[in-house]
């Protein structure tokens, strides 16, 4: 005799496919819940990528030792940072605050001027549609004044980079291990591709950043617009979020720039325009010759749907989880699931 709560042999299938519905179910709802710690998380590697990228480029100048590398560069990647906090804080603090905090005004403002006219209308309901127009400024306002909060996201992310730069083996043979055996060759080989991928994506970015720092500076300087070292900063900064970063960046300066008067304005549109000209036919082919081509439109609106699901933090990481994801999806499904013969990282 059966016993009575034992499922006859037909009901496995369903209640196979229903255990695996709740499992798929309940892993949405805590990767939902617990999106801040995955972005830290997430955070960390980016951070433990760009201190072993630091201890690789120590090592080519001719330190053997991997610790003392790993140490130096570790050191060197967090004065950088030091070096970018002193600049924000101290010697463009009170022109950089003054200007995020009026960052909603003034987009309201140029909005304004710009809906006096049939085009500058268009340009304005357009722009609201595909960034949400003074929405993603007050809340990049919002996440800029809550400085307690970013400073003590900053340390947990660069603590946990540490341990992760140190002794990377551990976490990536625990997701080497959780794929089936058959799979783990391609997961191995996908892992070392977005490794790789992220090095060369986080070079990339501070040669950009450094590069639109300086011409940017250079060019609001010969337009004639004040603050143009903190202008210029805040552009360089921007890059790393690309397209929507650069945009919101541009803000505060042509603000300021309307504000001022007389030409002051069309001087500094034509500089953004000579920046823009000159990064995008001379900087961005150099730059991104050995990086993973990812179409534009796709990176612009994975940018707005991950800020749109996870927030303002998550707008800082999406460029680099889209490399993560789009390496992943070329490795695991088109080249092993599918066996699309594609081309991997240049050499």
């Amino acid at each position: 005799m059966r016993p009575v709560f034992q499922p006859s042999p037909e009901d496995w299938p369903y209640l196979r496919r229903l255990g695996w519905t709740i499992l798929a179910a309940a892993a949405v709802v805590v990767i939902w819940r617990a999106s801040n710690m995955l972005l830290l998380a997430f955070g960390s590697v980016l951070g433990a990528v760009m201190f072993r990228s630091a201890a690789r480029m120590i090592q080519r100048l001719g330190l053997r030792n991997h610790k003392a590398a790993l140490v130096l560069g570790t050191l060197l990647v967090l004065t950088f940072f030091g070096l970018i906090a002193y600049l924000l804080v101290v010697q463009f603090g009170s022109e950089i605050s003054g200007m995020l905090g009026n960052l909603p005004a003034t987009i309201a403002s140029v909005e304004r001027g710009l809906a006096t006219t049939k085009v500058g209308a268009a340009i304005v309901q357009a722009t609201h549609a595909a960034a949400g127009g003074a929405t993603i400024a007050k809340r990049l306002g919002d996440v800029l004044v809550g400085g307690g909060e970013i400073l003590v996201n900053f340390v947990i992310v660069m603590v946990g980079a540490m341990f992760i730069a140190a002794d990377p083996r551990p976490y990536r043979a625990a997701v080497i291990l959780l794929t089936p055996p058959p799979g783990r060759p391609a997961m191995e080989h996908a892992l070392g591709e977005v490794s790789a991928a992220l090095r060369l994506w986080l070079k990339a970015k501070l040669l950009a950043m450094v590069a639109m720092t300086i011409l940017i500076s250079g060019a609001l300087w010969i337009a004639g617009l004040e603050s143009w070292a903190a202008l210029g900063l805040l552009g360089g900064l921007s890059e790393f979020v690309p397209y929507v970063g650069p945009t919101v960046a541009m803000v505060p300066a042509i603000g300021l720039a309307a504000a001022g008067g007389g030409d002051l304005l069309w001087r500094t549109v034509v500089a953004y325009l000579f920046v823009r000209v000159v990064e995008a036919y001379a900087l961005t082919p150099g730059l991104t010759r050995s990086v993973v081509k990812i179409p534009p439109a796709l990176t612009l609106f994975t940018i707005l749907g991950v800020g749109a699901v996870f927030g303002i933090y998550g707008v800082f990481f999406a460029g680099a989880l889209l490399v993560v994801a789009y390496v992943g999806v070329r490795e695991l499904y088109l080249r092993d699931t599918l066996g699309e013969d594609i081309d991997g990282l240049p050499d």
